[in-house]
C-alpha cells in the first residue's frame, strides 16, 4: 500500500457512510475502505 499524503475532509455524514461501507465489506477500519474506494 502506498503512503498518502494528502489530508481527506469528510462530513460527519459522510464520515459514517465510509464506517457502513468498511462494515459491509468485513474491514477494520475506515482507512481500509477509503485505499479500496481510491483504488477502484
Amino acid at each position: 500500500m502506498e503512503k498518502r499524503s494528502m489530508p481527506v475532509c469528510f462530513t460527519a455524514k459522510q464520515y459514517k457512510m465510509i464506517e457502513e461501507f468498511a462494515k459491509r465489506n468485513g474491514m477494520l477500519n475506515t482507512s481500509q475502505a477509503l485505499e479500496k474506494i481510491l483504488s477502484s
